[in-house]
């Protein structure tokens, strides 16, 4: 073996692909112009390289870091991780998709998606590892941010029912005390009382008829393809159930755009992605479908979103659309499927659940009906329709 074949690129440190120079060089120019950062180190946890993606997404040059202790990048209470992957690679093993924090050289902490391969000599002996670092934080934010909007939007919801509730009684309220002020047998001062109790009690009725309008969703409606929207939210969720070991099956047949309120049924779907990635701890098959159904004035979309996970008994099924019922215990706020369900109802939809919980057959599967006659289509937004 030559010389030039036992050397290592200076940028990933893994062993070089036969071919010379040219070779070496373009594979040194691809590690360079990664989007990711993509750094070596030996079993000892050292650093041995350190591309212009690292130095970007940690902030340390190549000269501050190479030879530290990859320690440097993790924060103190998941120091613990490293011995793990250590422990992983020894024996072989490459690790995908795992998402961790890590921290950058100006303290700020970083999400991050690794993929850790172990690396070998010439004799097949693991002696240190390629580790390529992808920043997620801004879609980790975007999901913190779509965790706090389903927890706003089911605040105001719940406030806008019992806003409704208590406009009717205070209604009541209002002209019995109207009819109090118009009987004779009442003098001034109690009628003076009468219409100030009428004037508050009107205030209150004035707040619960604000909250009640308040908190609907705003955003004009759009034209828009079910099956686009669902790959949307597939996408946002994709390194989380390729993390889990989840396998996405999709079967999206033709369909034409339907009018839907855009914000309200992202919602809807993430809720049932989320749920369906927490049903599966140990992976699974998430299937998809999309398909055209019945005919006019009363034909839509149908949709099927199916999980392999551990299913739902029937004393639990019949309560999952309850308001802050939960089967996550302390990681559940039991209103995601509540929600869900008042989305779909006001696209004039129905949402029908079947879940089996048998050691040889189990899963759950959501089906969702979406009408094409739902009274949004006089609302559409300006150039909003056909939008894929």
């Amino acid at each position: 073996m030559t010389q030039d074949n036992e050397s290592k690129d200076k940028s990933s440190g893994q062993p070089l692909p036969e071919g010379g120079p040219q070779a070496n060089a373009l594979l040194a120019a691809i590690v360079e112009s990664s989007d990711d950062a993509i750094i070596s180190k030996d079993l000892d946890g050292t650093i041995m390289s350190w591309n212009a993606a690292a130095e970007r997404i940690f902030g340390y040059t190549p000269e501050e870091i190479i030879g530290h202790s990859i320690l440097t990048l993790i924060p103190a209470d998941l120091q613990d991780e490293e011995k793990t992957i250590i422990a992983r690679l020894r024996n072989g093993e490459r690790i995908e998709h795992f998402e961790t924090t890590r921290v950058a050289k100006s303290g700020k902490l970083l999400s991050l998606s690794l993929t850790i391969s172990p690396v070998r000599d010439a004799s097949g002996k693991v002696v240190g590892a390629s580790k390529i670092a992808r920043d997620i934080s801004e879609r980790r934010e975007f999901e913190r941010r779509l965790v706090e909007t389903e927890k706003i939007v089911a605040t105001g919801r719940m406030a806008a029912t019992i806003a409704h509730e208590i406009n009717n009684p205070l209604e009541a309220v209002v002209n019995l005390i109207y009819l109090a002020r118009l009987s004779p047998t009442v003098n001034d001062q109690v009628k003076e009382y009468l219409r100030l109790a009428e004037q508050e009690i009107e205030r209150v009725s004035l707040i619960a008829r604000q909250t009640l309008g308040y908190f609907r969703e705003t955003a004009m409606p759009v034209d828009f393809p079910v099956s686009v929207l669902l790959e949307e939210v597939l996408t946002v969720y994709g390194a989380k159930l390729a993390y889990s070991g989840i396998d996405v099956h999709r079967d999206y047949h033709p369909s034409r755009p339907l009018t839907m309120r855009k914000g309200e049924l992202t919602q809807l779907f993430s809720n049932l992605v989320a749920n369906a990635i927490d049903a599966m701890p140990q992976g699974g098959d998430l299937s998809v479908s999309v398909e055209p159904e019945g005919e006019s004035p009363a034909e839509g979309v149908n949709v099927l979103m199916a999980d392999t996970g551990t299913g739902i008994s029937p004393e639990l099924l019949e309560k999952i659309f309850e308001p802050f019922f939960t089967t996550k215990e302390q990681r559940g706020t039991g209103i995601g499927l509540w929600l869900s369900r008042q989305f779909v109802e006001e696209h004039r939809g129905s949402i029908a659940v079947v879940s089996n919980t048998d050691a040889e057959d189990h899963g759950t599967t959501f089906r969702i009906f979406l009408p094409y006659e739902n009274g949004l289509a006089q609302n559409v937004a300006p150039g909003g329709r056909g939008n894929a």
